[in-house]
């Protein structure tokens, strides 16, 4: 599966070239750059940023090795002009993303850095959030404490999610939660909820911590993960990618703005 790692950067474009690695004291090179013009997914309504430019291609990265000798892998890039995202697809375990921002930002002027921690807006990336398919982990930290609103769901489900929550192991580091009985009890038809959009969540008073979520694009699914400003996109087919892309986009970027 292709794992992309995602960061921004402000007008990067002006300063992308193939030189970028001719310093001797960087590990990383760039060693080709196409560019083409991002076309709108009808799945995506609203797209903000159809016909954008965006810069691909790939990058060789130096890794030492023993007896004071190195060698090299490489791995893809891609800047997306208008939105300012800007992603690294890393070949292995042993190509670890942040060191290769941290070689690009050596190299590149200040006001093109790339952030490598996303600082996102809470209301545009929870709208991101809900189009997920499925929910896996959804840690939410707030007034009653840090939880696990996927498991939540999970409660919901069964005839009586009160009872099943005091009786049931599973849901055990749930019952920690201050007011969780009242969360529950607020919920009023469980049996019909069918997403985090249905459990009234605060989201002005509750952090996201962690997520984890699957998006389906035409049989093909893309995996994204949170965590504390990095985010992560896993995804083997290229239109599940794109389209998962888009929508983080529309979304969070141009929400958020």
């Amino acid at each position: 599966m292709s794992t992309s790692r995602l960061g921004r950067s402000e007008g990067l474009e002006k300063y992308w070239s193939e030189h970028l690695g001719d310093r001797p004291e960087t590990d990383v090179a760039i060693k080709s750059i196409d560019r083409e013009h991002v076309e709108s997914f009808p799945e995506v309504a609203d797209y903000p940023f159809d016909g954008q430019i965006k810069l691909t291609g790939t990058f060789a990265f130096e890794i030492p090795s023993r007896n004071n000798g190195s060698f090299t892998q490489t791995g893809e890039y891609e800047y997306r002009t208008a939105s300012e995202l800007f992603l690294v697809e890393t070949p292995t375990d042993l190509v670890d993303a942040e060191d290769v921002f941290t070689d690009l930002n050596q190299q590149l002027a200040s006001t093109a850095e790339i952030q490598r921690a996303l600082s996102l807006p809470r209301d545009s990336f929870w709208r991101f959030i809900e189009e997920a398919d499925t929910i896996e982990t959804l840690i939410l930290r707030g007034r009653g404490g840090t939880y696990d609103a996927a498991k939540l769901l999970s409660v919901l489900q069964y005839d009586d999610p009160v009872e099943t929550l005091r009786t049931n192991p599973e849901f055990s580091d749930l019952r920690s939660i201050e007011d969780i009985e009242d969360i529950i009890s607020a919920v009023d038809t469980p049996s019909e909820v069918d997403g985090i959009q249905d459990l009234n969540i605060d989201i002005y008073s509750t952090i996201i911590d962690e997520v984890k979520g699957t998006y389906w694009f035409c049989d093909r699914a893309a995996d994204v993960w949170y965590k504390r400003g990095v985010l992560q996109l896993d995804a083997e087919d290229v239109d599940a990618r794109e389209y998962v892309i888009q929508l983080f986009e529309r979304d969070v970027i141009h929400g958020g703005v």
